[in-house]
């Protein structure tokens, strides 16, 4: 007798909890085989939520992900691709695009020279360090997918995959650094090298399959036509791994006067955002519907935006035009970002572009763009300004050769608490000056 929908999602439930406490990988996959001939995205992402809802860390889920991911492989239902995820340029494509060029790269070179390195071939090495370094690329393409599809996600309430795929991200990264630090020694251990090399091309891989099984199904089911122009915007700060710039792509006018949401679809992913948000401590329903509210007020009032640019806005000390605002924003030489009093991400800002960002994350809240592991330490930061317990807090270290200094600053009017703003420089170069400079 064929299971109900209940009692699927519930037999997939009871498999992850099989693997989370037993781990027995085998057996794990042959309860699957006797229950399913096939699952859908849906099914898998509902039990992985279950879990985290049920008071499993998502790190732990992290660890689970790629044990899930092989027990469900090749039985995940094939899902009919929409027809602009083909054209060049679309986001998507550009990602599957990379995800061919970086199979080809571990499959197709780094792999076999690896098995040639360890056969005695040590000229191999020179090899292996280039295909490191190129595969170390990949870091752009996870950046773009974290700061523009994640945020895309847990807009429409899927909030699971990216808690759990980010933290996977990060590992993948360490895991070729680890890789390259290994195979960049003079006489390096064939048996380490050979481990990382692995460790890494096997998760490389898994990705792959989590992200155009996954994630872009559940993208194509709440993503409309103006979500992906946004992602696609977001592209040129991060670039791109291992392809050239793709072509440009913008959504014809018919795509966007066409597309409907399915109402069912965004609901039955909102219904859980509310324990997301809870377990964050934000508010991402009430922020989500105050953000599409905006969202359709600008669309309708959009002409008057040439108006506004010439009204002041006075300051303790003279007036500005908006556009002369604006214009100076675009060109500070730091970054900044405002969050309000109710945890929402309101502006970015700035010329420095060290870290990143998206636009759609604007009205998000803040909590839900982070990685689980820095969350508490985010939230401690927004409580000791919201409480007065500390007006700012600084923070400086050394990332990718350059010295970042961080500020954030709690905004308040009369004592008012209206929200943080974050201040980044990059001061390598002013840690750099020495002497004066008092001449033209």
């Amino acid at each position: 007798m064929a299971l109900s929908l209940k009692d699927r999602q519930d037999k997939i439930l009871q498999i992850l909890r099989f693997l989370q406490e037993d781990g027995d990988f085998d057996q794990a996959k042959s309860m699957f085989q006797t229950a399913f001939d096939e699952v859908s995205v849906k099914e898998i992402t509902e039990a992985e939520r279950a879990l985290i809802a049920s008071g499993l860390p998502p790190q732990e889920i992290q660890n689970l992900c790629t044990v899930h991911a092989e027990v469900f492989r090749g039985a995940i239902g094939e899902k009919e691709e929409l027809p602009a995820f083909e054209k060049p340029g679309h986001p998507v494509h550009t990602l599957k695009q990379e995800n061919l060029v970086l199979t080809s790269l571990v499959n197709d070179a780094l792999l076999p020279d690896l098995d040639k390195f360890l056969a005695g071939k040590k000229e191999k090495l020179a090899a292996i360090r280039q295909e490191l370094a190129d595969l170390s690329q990949i870091h752009k393409h996870y950046t773009r997918k974290e700061i523009s599809m994640f945020p895309l996600m847990t807009k429409y309430g899927i909030t699971a995959p990216p808690q759990v795929m980010w933290g996977v991200d990060d590992d993948i990264r360490r895991w070729i650094k680890e890789a390259k630090d290994e195979a960049g020694k003079e006489n390096p251990d064939p048996d380490l090298l050979a481990q990382k090399i692995k460790q890494a091309a096997k998760e490389v891989t898994e990705m792959i399959f989590k992200e155009e099984a996954i994630m872009i199904p559940l993208l194509a089911d709440v993503a409309s036509p103006l979500d992906w122009q946004a992602v696609k915007e977001d592209e040129g700060q991060v670039g791109y791994c291992l392809i050239n710039p793709p072509v440009n792509w913008k959504p014809a006018a018919k795509e966007i006067a066409d597309f409907k949401q399915n109402p069912e679809t965004i609901a039955k992913w909102n219904a859980q955002v509310d324990l997301f948000a809870q377990n964050l401590g934000g508010n991402e329903k009430e922020n989500y519907d105050r953000q599409v509210a905006v969202a359709e007020g600008e669309k309708a009032n959009g002409e008057k935006d040439n108006q506004l640019s010439s009204l002041f806005v006075d300051f303790a000390e003279g007036r500005l035009r908006v556009d002369q605002l604006r214009a100076m924003f675009s060109v500070m030489p730091f970054d900044i970002a405002f969050v309000d009093d109710t945890d929402t991400i309101r502006f970015f800002g700035g010329n420095c572009g060290f870290y990143p960002h998206s636009k759609n994350d604007l009205g998000m809240n803040l909590f839900s763009i982070h990685m689980p592991k820095s969350v508490s330490k985010v939230k401690q930061i927004v409580d000791d300004l919201r409480t007065g317990k500390k007006d700012k807090h600084e923070f400086w270290f050394e990332i990718r050769g350059r010295f970042v200094y961080i500020q954030y600053i709690a905004v308040r009017s009369e004592g008012k608490y209206l929200g943080v703003l974050e201040v980044l420089q990059d001061a390598t170069y002013v840690r750099s000056l020495k002497g004066s400079k008092k001449d033209l």
